[in-house]
């Protein structure tokens, strides 16, 4: 009998200690808010896209990829896995997609903004040093581009490109000066990109 007296009082012990410590521990715990650099640094290597459709067909993307193209809008369709997703936008920040988004909702298509880390996409092909290389510097100009900062272009990459037509475009969005033009430029650089490292 003593000791499953002394065993009870035992954990009613240990319980109120626990509650004395957890109370005083979290009184010392700054549960504040990342400050605006943090954020900052959240956001790197963020893209944001607008998505009107996802399907498992080729045929369907087509399609679609037609229908829109005849209504005068431009749209990638990205295979990534099993499936086809179609983009009709590309930008740094979400509310530059708005207003696109709103165009692809009067013709009655119902899109989503999606956000995209993709820094870490080369990854697949890290064991080729130079192959890595390439896209990683490939996928640093298309942000360098969302930003409006310079295309920075190394001598590796002008050398030996691993990827001719991705080059090219790279090379193409340092020149365009069409808006309209540029946009679908990157988005086709976010294609490429995509469905080479697949």
């Amino acid at each position: 009998m003593k000791r499953r007296e002394i065993d009870i009082f035992g954990v009613l012990v240990g319980l109120v200690v626990g509650c004395i410590l957890g109370f005083f521990l979290s009184t010392r715990i700054n549960i504040n808010m990342p400050n605006d650099d943090d954020e900052v640094l959240a956001q790197v290597g963020n893209i944001y896209l607008l998505q009107i459709d996802k399907t498992s067909s080729p045929e369907i993307a087509q399609n679609t990829i037609k229908a829109l193209k005849n209504k005068g809008l431009y749209t990638v369709a990205v295979l990534d896995g099993n499936n086809y997703y179609i983009y009709g936008g590309l930008a740094g920040t979400e509310n530059e997609l708005v207003n696109l988004q709103n165009s692809y909702s009067t013709i009655g298509y119902s899109s989503i903004i999606k956000k995209e880390y993709i820094l870490d996409k080369p990854n697949v092909v890290i064991e080729d040093t130079a192959t890595f290389n390439f896209y990683t510097e490939c996928i640093a100009n298309l942000l360098n581009s969302l930003n409006g900062d310079a295309i920075e272009i190394s001598d590796a990459t002008k050398a030996n490109p691993s990827n001719l037509e991705l080059f090219s475009a790279i090379l193409a969005i340092s020149t365009i000066q069409n808006e309209d033009l540029l946009k679908e430029v990157r988005l086709s650089i976010y294609e490429m990109i995509i469905e080479s490292l697949e």
